[in-house]
């Protein structure tokens, strides 16, 4: 998926989690969110993120390909323990979640995910999409309906108050 496609179907996820559970849609967990949707490109210098990485990218990419360790669902899972054993909060709780949901959104795509790297490099997909084609396209425009449609019914009213509380 292309960088904006991971940033919607995120949102859409987040929301769709926050509305399901007793996550708090709040401006932190959408910042959360978005940031975590975006780190999992680190390992492509190309990538939104890797052209912001300052070398990082260049460095990871070399080490372990794209869409290689930093899509794994181990390495997630020890990211997200530590991270979260250091600061639980709505922010690391939508970082921790799109993390997860970037691997989920291209588990679905041609070129699949390594799972469980670094146990198996095997890719893991149910292949959907392609990036940057008519599915992947379609699959946003859902997405961004389904994200309106749970913000119009009480989201987008909780995000607002929370932006409103940090003045």
């Amino acid at each position: 998926m292309r960088y904006s496609s991971h940033v919607i179907a995120t949102l859409c996820l987040g929301a769709a989690a926050a509305a399901h559970t007793k996550l708090p849609f709040t401006a932190a967990y959408t910042v959360g969110l978005v940031i975590g949707s975006l780190l999992p490109d680190i390992d492509e210098p190309s990538s939104y993120v890797g052209r912001r990485s300052f070398g990082v990218a260049g460095k990871v990419k070399e080490a372990f390909g794209h869409r290689g360790m930093t899509h794994s669902l181990i390495v997630w899972g020890v990211l997200a323990a530590l991270v979260w054993r250091d600061s639980a909060s709505p922010f690391t709780a939508g970082l921790v979640l799109g993390y997860l949901f970037h691997i989920v959104e291209d588990f679905f795509s041609v070129q699949g995910v390594p799972l469980f790297w670094p146990f198996s490099s095997k890719r893991w997909k149910v292949p959907l999409y392609r990036t940057g084609k008519g599915m992947e396209k379609a699959l946003v425009g859902i997405a961004w309906i389904a994200f309106v449609y749970f913000g119009v019914n009480g989201l987008f009213h909780e995000w607002w108050w929370s932006w409103l509380s940090m003045w």
